[in-house]
């Protein structure tokens, strides 16, 4: 195989790779929005919230301004 060959090759090369990752593409959306994986990802998402009341109970010690100093 010379360099000629290969130069000709290429755009048949180039239009396998644009279609593989094409469906490569389509795959992943398929994934990410299928019905399986919704409570997963709900979960995931509203899993910030979990910690909010840890959170709010550890500061209530000192209150703040609003300035962010601490009151006395």
């Amino acid at each position: 195989m010379d360099f000629s060959t290969l130069e000709a090759l290429k755009p048949t090369i180039i239009s396998f790779q644009t279609l593989l990752l094409f469906v490569m593409f389509i795959g992943l959306v398929i994934w990410a929005y299928s019905k399986r994986r919704k409570h997963k990802f709900d979960a995931i998402a509203n899993s910030i919230f979990d910690d909010e009341d840890l959170a709010g109970s550890a500061s209530q010690g000192t209150g703040q301004d609003r300035a962010g100093a601490n009151k006395e």
